[in-house]
């Protein structure tokens, strides 16, 4: 894939490792110093994710906040609100797979480099891959 490296913030680098209408896979990568993201939903997609290195403290709808550890896995079910980010310590990274992909990469893409007024924005018009605030269900 052509610049397969993006930028998300000034925390979170992805890395595109393949991708086709049916799946995204991405590795993701969190360094020290970044905010946990909103709260968001998927109407399709489910997500799954794999901690590589690190720990990763993740939200799901309202269970409590929970720390995955290097080896840990994780799959969110379409319409299931989540979020997932580094709290603390050392660099995290997470191979991060979407089924099916729908426009995410190119989603991701806009939305990189972006402020996070833009990239409000941006996810506005990817209704089909992202939704900010708790699920519906």
């Amino acid at each position: 894939m052509a610049d397969d490296t993006i930028q998300l913030s000034s925390a979170q680098t992805l890395r595109f490792v393949s991708g086709s209408a049916e799946r995204l896979e991405i590795e993701a990568t969190w360094e020290t110093g970044g905010n946990p993201p909103p709260t968001h939903w998927h109407p399709t997609q489910q997500e799954h994710f794999e901690v590589l290195e690190g720990e990763l403290t993740v939200a799901i709808d309202d269970e409590p906040e929970r720390v995955l550890k290097t080896g840990d896995t994780l799959d969110v079910p379409p319409r299931t609100g989540h979020r997932m980010w580094k709290a603390g310590g050392a660099r995290a990274r997470a191979s991060w797979v979407v089924t099916p992909a729908l426009r995410t990469e190119e989603m991701f893409r806009r939305m990189a480099g972006a402020s996070k007024l833009k990239q409000g924005a941006t996810v506005l018009k990817y209704r089909d891959e992202f939704r900010l605030g708790n699920s519906p269900d």
